[in-house]
C-alpha cells in the first residue's frame, strides 16, 4: 500500500478528533455541577442526569489527558480532564474499600459497586492525568487504588465479578486480565521503567493460556479457575471485540519489549477476533458469538447480533496495527471494510460523534451518541493511535514489515452469515 494512503488515513483521523469527536464531548459533557454527563441524545442534549456507571469518569479524564500529553498540548483537553479529577477529589465514591457503581448528579452514591471495571477505569483517569501534569502524588494515588481494589481481589475466586457462587464454580473474567493488562500498561508510562512488566506477563499468560483456544481460533470469555471449559452457554461466549482489543495490548507490549510471541498472538486475536465476529451478510462485528453456533439461551442473546460502536473502533486499529507487524494483506482488507462499515452506519454528518448501538442490519435501535457506558474512549482512543500509526508509516518511521515468526494459518470460512448458525447463538 503506498505512502498516500496512510498520509490520508492520518489526515483523516486527525481531524476527526479535532473537528468531531473530541470538541462533542467538551460542548455537552461538562456537567455545571461536577463531573461529566455521558447520557446524551443525538444532538448532544443531556436524557438522563444521573452519573450511571462510573466508569466514564476516569475514561473521559483517560482520554483527553493521553491525547494532551502524546500528541498535542491543548490547553482546553487538560482542562476538561481536570474537570473530572476535581469531582472526583470532592466526591465520596468509595465505601468499605470498594468504588459505587452509580452516583446521583451531585455525586451521592446510588448503586453499589458491581465489579472492578469502575475501579480500572478510574485508575486510567488518575494516572493518566498525574501522566499529563508530572504528578508523582495522582499517580500513587492511582497505583494504590488499582492494587488495593483490583489487583488483590482478582487473585482469589469471588472477590470480583463472577457469574457463579464461587464456592461451586469459581471463574476467571478474561475481562479482568485483558484490562489489568492495560491499566499496568499505563501506570508503567509515569516513569517508563520495568517494574510492572512482571505483572504484565501473569495478565497475558491467563489471556493466553487460560481463555484462548487457538485450535478452536476463539478467546472464551469465562473460564474455569483453573482455565478448563466451563458447562452450558456461559461457557461458550466469545466477544469478539475483546479478541480484537487485547490482541492490540499484547501487540503494544511485544513492541515495546521487542518480544515477538506477544506481537504473534496479538496478531492472531485480532484475526480471530475479526472473522470470528464479522457478519458476512450484512457487514458489521457481531457482539456476541457462541463457540460452537448454539443457542445464546440467556439475556445476552437480545444484543448479540448487535453492532456496538466500540468493536469497531477496536477493529479499525486493530487491523491497522496488525497489518504494520505483519505486512499481510489480509489485516489491509479488513481494515477497510471495517473503515467502510463503520463510518456509512455509525457517523453521523449532521450532529457528529457515533450512534451507540446498531441493529443487525446497521440501522440505530436509538438516536443516542453517549449512553452510561459509551463517551468518547474507545473511538478518541483508537482515533489517535490510528492517526500516529498511519502517520508514522506515511513519514518511513515505521515500516510495514513481518515480525511475527512463521505465518498466520489462514482461515476458509471469512465471517458468519446467519445469527444461529456459524458461530453466532
Amino acid at each position: 500500500m503506498t505512502t498516500d494512503f496512510f498520509r490520508e488515513k492520518a489526515r483523516f483521523y486527525s481531524a476527526q478528533l479535532t473537528d468531531n469527536i473530541l470538541p462533542f464531548w467538551i460542548r455537552h459533557a461538562r456537567d455545571p455541577k461536577g463531573g461529566y454527563h455521558t447520557c446524551l441524545n443525538r444532538d448532544g442534549s443531556v436524557y438522563d442526569y444521573d452519573k450511571v456507571c462510573m466508569w466514564h469518569a476516569g475514561r473521559l479524564i483517560w482520554t483527553y489527558s493521553h491525547l494532551y500529553a502524546d500528541w498535542r498540548p491543548e490547553p482546553a483537553w487538560l482542562d476538561f480532564a481536570a474537570w473530572g479529577i476535581a469531582f472526583l477529589e470532592n466526591t465520596r465514591y468509595v465505601a468499605n474499600g470498594r468504588m459505587f457503581y452509580a452516583l446521583t448528579r451531585d455525586g451521592m452514591p446510588l448503586q453499589n459497586p458491581c465489579d472492578l471495571a469502575t475501579v480500572n477505569s478510574t485508575v486510567l483517569g488518575l494516572v493518566g492525568f498525574a501522566h499529563a501534569t508530572r504528578n508523582q502524588a495522582l499517580h500513587d494515588q492511582g497505583r494504590a487504588l488499582f492494587f488495593a481494589q483490583a489487583w488483590e481481589r482478582l487473585q482469589r475466586p469471588g472477590e470480583a465479578y463472577q457469574p457463579f457462587i464461587a464456592t461451586t464454580r469459581p471463574v476467571r473474567v478474561h475481562g479482568h486480565s485483558m484490562i489489568g493488562l492495560n491499566v499496568l500498561q499505563e501506570l508503567r508510562r509515569f516513569d517508563d521503567g520495568d517494574e510492572f512488566d512482571p505483572l504484565i506477563d501473569t495478565c497475558a499468560r491467563q489471556m493466553l493460556e487460560l481463555h484462548f483456544r487457538p485450535e478452536r481460533r476463539v478467546l472464551l470469555e469465562l473460564v474455569g479457575w483453573q482455565g478448563e471449559d466451563l458447562p452450558g452457554g456461559e461457557g461458550r461466549m466469545v466477544n469478539p471485540g475483546h479478541m480484537i482489543e487485547g490482541g492490540i495490548f499484547l501487540i503494544h507490549e511485544g513492541l515495546r519489549r521487542n518480544t515477538s510471541h506477544y506481537v504473534a498472538e496479538g496478531c492472531r486475536l485480532v484475526r480471530f477476533g475479526f472473522e470470528t465476529g464479522w457478519d458476512a451478510e450484512h457487514g458489521g462485528i457481531y457482539n456476541d458469538v457462541d463457540a460452537e453456533g448454539l443457542p445464546i439461551g440467556n439475556a445476552d442473546v437480545y444484543r448479540a447480533c448487535g453492532k456496538l460502536w466500540w468493536q469497531h473502533a477496536e477493529a479499525l486499529y486493530g487491523t491497522m496495527l496488525a497489518y504494520a507487524v505483519t505486512g499481510d494483506p489480509w489485516f489491509l482488507a479488513a481494515y477497510e471494510k471495517t473503515e467502510s462499515y463503520s463510518f456509512s452506519h455509525f457517523a453521523d454528518a449532521e450532529f457528529g460523534e457515533w450512534y451507540a448501538y446498531l441493529d443487525r442490519y446497521g440501522k440505530p435501535i436509538n438516536l443516542a451518541k453517549g449512553t452510561p457506558r459509551k463517551n468518547s474512549f474507545h473511538i478518541g482512543r483508537n482515533f489517535y493511535w490510528c492517526c500516529r500509526l498511519a502517520g508514522r508509516i506515511a513519514s518511513g518511521e515505521w515500516s510495514v514489515r513481518n515480525l511475527v515468526r512463521g505465518p498466520l494459518a489462514p482461515r476458509t470460512r471469512t465471517g458468519n452469515s446467519e445469527p444461529n448458525g456459524g458461530r453466532l447463538g
